[in-house]
């Protein structure tokens, strides 16, 4: 981390107020809670409307053919008298509620207002799923409509129709649900509709003893002050007294002083004193130690409560850079046995941490099990990591989604959430991966300059990825040199630092990507030129493996030359077709014998088997049987069947008893080869059964299928692959 100097402190009038003055440092919130028996005031109910709502469900031609009708000139009085003689109980539900929504919707007003009243019939449509009905009746018949509407409202919990109505009761059934599933929006909509008179009817349930509906209640009255004042809310009060009016006045309603009580724990560990200033926006001024303690607090809050509103300006105010450092340093300070971070440190790294802060979790969350990410909340480091979508961070996402030893958790939300993003930029998963591949700092040409001081040196990798150094005088050498006394002190053993991590990172990223390479070729992989051009010929390091393979453009194979350029078989020069695509062909699907002799030739060793792959064919009986025979009986290693997670394959799940018995092969066009085998490896001890004794091979149609297929159905290289790869396990001969 870049030190920083220290900075002279900012005055209190230059600090964001909420770290100036926070309400959690004012007076504690002891006060016991007034409660009143108030009764809510016998009134008239009130029908009112928002512009356009009314006409929204009374016209609007898309709601209205959605309910059933009957002709224009149907006899009305003769209908509705069959529902007011109790004949209508007597009929089929579907005719009964074809009736009762026409005469509703249809018939004249006083006709469908008889049949609203009459509450032998409230439940013909109470079991339909339908809101259409209640709107159009509140707004077709207002007031007359408002029994019918309670009833599906108290019955069935849905308030469909309530919004325009005034009234204690309806005001009973928001405060219940406000802030609860399934009617919050319900809930919601009403207080913002009808302001402070909701707040008037909603004032005796939050003076009443302390409870779930009491503190509903009280964050009903907190909307409403938030859009009409906190006056609007006592004023409402006042209507019970002089009390009740006192009694509200003390009702928090800013949003600042609705932090947890009690606060979160803060680790000592997590000192002002101890951390990196938190500077300023403009790098002058830092805040106070105080003003420091308080943001941590803040830190801890956002995470206890994420609706908090308090962070926004006051990260507002403060420097990016120096907000970066702060969660890199709280999260290295941190001891917090609870989660994987203390509530501060845990905003700080998830909010502003950079790709330092991703370097530095990537490889901790890696090692988490199972425990760590379910009880202490490990998955949620993943956002860090969606957040920046740097390629740093991305590409950490992708080793989590392979390597991470939390297979249940971390890896499978890892996987979904670079799916997610690849989805969001239009790639691909495996098209996305190939744009994360880094350059390791190296130059356009390959190399890097490391610098001693008094010297330097040049590095970069031959065709084989082996690394070669050359000095000033462009004279090779075995290795770069150790430091000696006279070269500086500070960019020598920073340079020769450098050299080892450009190795280990060379070593890495060759070893990942040729096996990606050797996956393109399997699954039939393409490219566009420009893609091919930039994504692999023009990397600084993948254009060594790149030259050390046959490459097709559509119909025409091609190499990469030493210079960069692309040609034939015959050493011609080729163009590549800018519509062509571009593939890495299987000997399978492309004669490759002609280029056995140019390889031969220019002594290129390819990085993995495709001029010389075997390849292999189903016999006919094969091609039509479900099972694959030839490998039935055959015997393995168990070390050896769990390495064939490194060609690809992964281990089947966990059954009963802690035992694996399948590995599995997810083919290009996602037909699935499932191997199985007995007595399976135990998980928590895989060496109890050294010999695994393979019994069936199938395939199925799909990833989540259970459809079985022939072997004919697989694609002929995919085939080839598997037969390939269970021959190698098991020592069968092909």
């Amino acid at each position: 981390m870049t030190e920083t100097p220290r900075l002279p402190e900012a005055p209190a009038s230059a600090l964001p107020p909420l770290l100036a003055d926070p309400p959690w440092a004012r007076a504690s919130r002891t006060a016991e809670p007034v409660v009143l028996k108030l009764k809510a005031p016998k009134e008239p109910t009130a029908v009112r409307w928002a512009p356009g709502v009314r006409e929204e469900w009374l016209t609007d031609p898309e709601r209205l053919k959605r309910l059933p009708r009957l002709p224009d000139d149907t006899d009305w009085e003769w209908i509705a008298g069959i529902f007011e003689s109790g004949g209508a109980l007597e009929e089929d539900l579907p005719r009964r509620r074809l009736s009762f929504v026409a005469l509703i919707m249809q018939a004249p007003l006083e006709i469908g207002e008889r049949l609203l009243a009459d509450e032998r019939y409230w439940d013909t449509w109470t079991e339909h799923p339908s809101h259409l009905l209640y709107e159009g009746a509140a707004a077709r018949h207002g007031l007359a409509a408002l029994g019918f509407i309670m009833h599906r409202a108290k019955k069935h919990r849905q308030f469909f129709g309530l919004l325009p109505f005034l009234d204690p009761a309806v005001a009973q059934l928001m405060v219940k649900s406000f802030g609860e599933w399934p009617n919050d929006r319900q809930a919601t909509a009403w207080y913002e509709m009808h302001g402070a008179d909701a707040a008037r009817l909603t004032v005796p349930a939050a003076l009443r003893k302390p409870g779930p509906t009491r503190r509903r209640a009280e964050e009903a009255l907190r909307f409403v002050a938030q859009r009409h004042g906190h006056e609007a809310i006592v004023e409402a009060a006042r209507s019970y007294g002089e009390e009740a009016a006192a009694a509200i006045s003390t009702l928090t309603t800013d949003p600042l002083d609705r932090y947890p009580d009690p606060l979160p724990d803060v680790p000592a560990e997590l000192d002002p004193e101890q951390l990196p200033q938190v500077l300023l926006r403009g790098r002058e001024q830092a805040l106070p130690t105080s003003a420091t303690r308080h943001f941590i607090t803040l830190l801890a809050i956002a995470q206890a409560q994420p609706s908090y509103p308090g962070i926004e300006p006051v990260v507002e105010a403060l420097d990016p850079e120096s907000l970066a450092d702060f969660a890199y340093a709280l999260y290295v300070a941190d001891r917090y046995p609870d989660r994987w971070a203390s509530p501060a440190a845990e905003t700080a790294l998830l909010q502003f941490g950079d790709d330092r802060a991703a370097d530095l979790m990537a490889p901790i969350a890696k090692r988490w099990d199972g425990w760590d990410t379910w009880n202490r909340g490990g998955t949620e480091v993943l956002s860090l990591f969606t957040r920046l979508g740097t390629p740093t961070a991305l590409r950490h996402l992708k080793m989590l989604s392979e390597k991470a030893a939390d297979q249940k958790r971390l890896r499978r939300f890892a996987k979904s959430a670079l799916e997610r993003v690849a989805k969001e930029r239009g790639y691909t998963t495996e098209q996305l991966a190939d744009r994360l591949v880094p350059p390791l700092g190296l130059d356009a040409d390959g190399t890097m300059t490391l610098d001693y001081g008094r010297r330097s040196f040049v590095v970069g990798f031959d065709e084989h990825l082996k690394p070669f150094v050359t000095d000033e005088a462009g004279k090779g050498r075995k290795t770069l040199p150790k430091p000696g006394v006279k070269d500086d002190p500070q960019l020598a053993p920073a340079a020769y630092k450098r050299f080892a991590e450009l190795k280990k990172g060379a070593r890495a990223v060759a070893s990942e990507q040729i096996k990606r390479l050797e996956r393109a070729m399997v699954t039939g992989r393409s490219w566009t030129p420009d893609e091919f051009r930039t994504i692999f010929a023009e990397h600084p390091l993948l254009r060594h493996v790149v030259r050390r393979l046959v490459w097709a453009a559509d119909a025409t194979a091609f190499r990469v030359a030493e210079d960069g350029t692309c040609a034939d078989v015959h050493d011609n020069a080729f163009v590549l077709p800018e519509d062509a695509r571009v593939t890495i062909p299987h000997p399978l699907r492309f004669d490759l014998a002609p280029w056995d002799g140019v390889f031969a030739d220019y002594e290129l060793l390819q990085p993995f088997e495709q001029l010389a792959r075997p390849v292999h064919t189903l016999t006919e009986d094969e091609r039509g049987a479900t099972q694959l025979e030839r490998f039935e009986g055959a015997t393995a290693h168990f070390g050896q069947v769990m390495g064939m997670t490194s060609r690809g394959w992964e281990l089947g799940k966990t059954e009963d008893g802690g035992f694996r018995r399948q590995i599995i092969c997810t083919t290009g066009d996602g037909r699935r080869v499932m191997a199985f085998f007995s007595p399976g490896i135990c998980v928590l001890s895989p060496a109890d059964y050294p010999e695994q004794t393979f019994r069936e091979v199938i395939a199925l149609s799909g990833t989540h299928s259970r459809e079985v297929v022939t072997f004919g159905d697989l694609d002929p290289v995919a085939a080839s692959e598997v037969l390939a790869d269970l021959a190698r396990l098991t020592g069968t001969r092909l």
